[in-house]
């Protein structure tokens, strides 16, 4: 609760700065949307620094040059060299730091990096990480409430079929940076995409099961980075 007010304090803070230096000197040839764009970049960027997410942090400052070269009169670099600077530093932090990061703390049940894996994870909170790697995730849970699932540079594949969500449902957070989240759910779920993407691409496929409004609810939250997630019904 102290880092999300620090959060939104900051978030509010910047809102009011930047919609006073849009009115002056050469931020004023920024205009509105680039005002806007510059709040929601800020926000991802401080939010990436407390939950230490380096491709939240750096990809989020690769655009925010592209908006203030001009104004700032800082140097021209390709808008396509800025990205891949800001995910090959990214991948640098994300292994000096490896095992760090700061967000919801759940329970996680060793590291998968540089190997294809496969595992059960007998938990109604679970955890699952991959850097560099391949994981393949089998859920098993009476009463699941919450989970964080994040691939860095990875593929990782989440089975929830052997799962019974909480009754008032569960929420999942998704950290995908540059990497692929394959999620499997049943069919009679009820699933809110809440995510945001950021040169990402998020896939519902077709669920051929029209779930009634009582049906079980799996809320997934987080940001796609460059990145991909896929929502398949079995």
């Amino acid at each position: 609760m102290k880092n999300k007010n620090w959060f939104w304090g900051f978030f509010f803070l910047l809102s009011a700065i930047f919609i006073i230096a849009s009115q002056t000197g050469s931020f004023g040839k920024i205009g509105v949307m680039g005002i806007l764009a510059t709040v929601f970049l800020l926000a991802l960027v401080i939010q990436g620094l407390i939950i230490r997410n380096f491709f939240e942090t750096f990809i989020p400052l690769s655009f925010l040059y592209m908006i203030y070269y001009k104004p700032l009169k800082f140097m021209y670099i390709s808008p396509w060299l800025l990205i891949l600077s800001a995910v090959l530093i990214a991948i640098a932090f994300s292994l000096f730091f490896r095992g760090e990061t700061r967000w919801v703390k759940f329970s996680y049940d060793g590291a998968r990096s540089f190997r294809q894996d496969k595992e059960n994870i007998d938990n109604n909170n679970p955890y699952a990480k991959v850097t560099i790697s391949t994981s393949c995730i089998y859920l098993h849970s009476e009463d699941l409430r919450s989970g964080h699932f994040i691939s860095n540079i990875g593929k990782l594949e989440v089975y929830f079929d052997q799962v019974e969500l909480s009754p008032g449902g569960a929420k999942v957070f998704l950290d995908c940076n540059v990497g692929t989240i394959k999620l499997y759910v049943p069919s009679h779920w009820r699933v809110e995409d809440n995510l945001n993407s950021i040169l990402g691409e998020i896939t519902n496929h077709l669920q051929e099961a029209r779930p009634s409004e009582d049906a079980p609810k799996l809320t997934l939250v987080g940001n796609v980075i460059v990145g991909n997630v896929e929502i398949y019904y079995i």
